[in-house]
């Protein structure tokens, strides 16, 4: 009986002291690197960002265009013969760096919106590879769970056909079929889990719901290749929020020179034409000394000008308004810089906590947690322990598994964190 039980442990003890088996590649089987560069692609998000960029071209090619003249056409007609008709064109100038000031505004918004495209594209990188890290640590939880739910079901096959030949008690039997129900039961939910971190990578991708993604990789990123004061540098001279902000401030005063050159003079210039036909009920002599009615065409040709003069309205208002909103950019550009030195020292501070608690589980926990099992297996085949005892070392292992996938992925999500704060990739 004691040589059954023994079997079992030896079967449970399997779970810490051989390594998880190699998986064979996937076809189809993408990197984290892989899915984020489709993503740059194929996110709707960012590919509806950059429509938004030609939309800004459009109004820059807009705000270059002179305005239209204007065709006036005129006529009046008497009871009489008489009759006038006039046609007449205007050609406003556009004076006064009007047509510089709406291509000033117009060009600092198209900068505006590829900056803003480079930071959606900043966000989209860190989502695809922080959601990456929750199906790769799922992906781990699941293979932990399935090695120890294969080797419980062995163990109860074993311990079953021992009990059979009243080799065992049928409580060990027992408490086996328990422990393989409780893991089959973790295991559904750890499937879930990979399936629906899946379904959300997908959507990050820009993949149909349906579509095959087959994740590799561990849950690891590359050592750092810069420090905190070179990561701080970079995040502030090249992060691209903060260059949305600047972005944002040269925009306003543009705005500015916009509206004030739109309370400044302008002119128009007219030139037309106009015929009159005009006669009295009357006749005259001709030449010739003949009659003839007193009626003839009269051909008239004309110009002038047209000036707006900005007496009473200088456009004072909205110049004051752009000022103010000049003013409040630059103070959003300063608040910003103060945001990304703090988020870069925050995302430093993070990863290195993650690293020491990493730290502590390779070096303090896990080893130290196979030692436990082996030494209340071994107490266990010398009739020392019950299995009970086993069972409870397994799952306090098995709390340990999920912990160590826990701290590695913290790690990695600090490591992303420090991508995101620097903003053009800290490795």
């Amino acid at each position: 009986m004691r040589g059954g039980n023994g079997l079992a442990l030896l079967l449970i003890g399997l779970v810490v002291t051989v390594p998880l088996p190699a998986r064979a590649q996937a076809v189809g089987e993408v990197s984290v690197d892989e899915l984020v560069a489709r993503a740059l692609v194929d996110n709707p998000d960012l590919k509806a960002a950059r429509l938004e960029v030609d939309a800004s071209a459009g109004r820059l090619q807009q705000a270059g265009l002179r305005p239209n003249p204007m065709l006036e056409l005129g006529g009046q007609k008497a009871l009489s013969p008489d009759n006038n008709l006039t046609v007449g064109i205007s050609l406003p100038l556009d004076l006064n760096g009007r047509k510089e000031g709406r291509v000033g505004v117009a060009a600092r918004e198209i900068e505006t919106r590829r900056r803003q495209v480079a930071e959606r594209e900043r966000q989209v990188r860190a989502e695809v590879r922080m959601k990456a890290g929750e199906l790769l640590a799922a992906q781990r939880n699941l293979r932990v769970t399935d090695e120890l739910l294969g080797v419980n079901r062995s163990a109860l096959d074993v311990v079953g056909t021992r009990v059979r030949h009243g080799a065992a008690p049928s409580l060990d039997e027992g408490l086996l079929l328990v422990e393989v129900n409780r893991l089959d039961a973790n295991r559904q939910l750890a499937q879930s889990r990979v399936e629906i971190a899946a379904l959300q990578l997908k959507l990050l991708a820009g993949m149909a719901p349906d579509a095959s993604l087959t994740l590799k990789g561990e849950l690891a990123l590359p050592p750092l290749a810069l420090d905190l004061v070179g990561a701080t540098e970079r995040a502030v001279s090249d992060r691209p929020d903060l260059a949305v902000a600047r972005s944002e401030a040269a925009m306003a005063a543009a705005m500015v020179k916009k509206e004030e050159a739109e309370g400044r003079w302008d002119a128009t210039i007219n030139v037309g034409y106009q015929r009159q036909d005009f006669g009295f009920a009357l006749n005259g002599l001709t030449a010739t000394g003949g009659t003839r009615p007193i009626q003839d065409v009269f051909h008239y040709f004309g110009g002038g000008v047209s000036i707006v003069l900005p007496l009473r309205n200088r456009n004072e208002g909205n110049v004051a308004a752009a000022r103010a909103a000049t003013r409040a950019a630059e103070r959003r550009v300063e608040f910003a810089v103060l945001t990304v030195q703090q988020e870069v020292g925050a995302a430093f501070t993070q990863y290195e906590a993650a690293r020491r608690s990493l730290d502590i589980y390779e070096r303090g926990v896990r080893d130290l947690a196979r030692r436990n099992l082996d030494v209340i297996r071994q107490a266990y085949q010398l009739g020392r322990g019950s299995l009970l005892d086993v069972i409870a070392e397994q799952r306090r292992l098995i709390d340990v598994e999920n912990g160590y996938t826990d701290a590695l992925k913290q790690v990695y999500d600090a490591a992303v964190g420090i991508e995101r704060a620097v903003g053009t990739g800290a490795r």
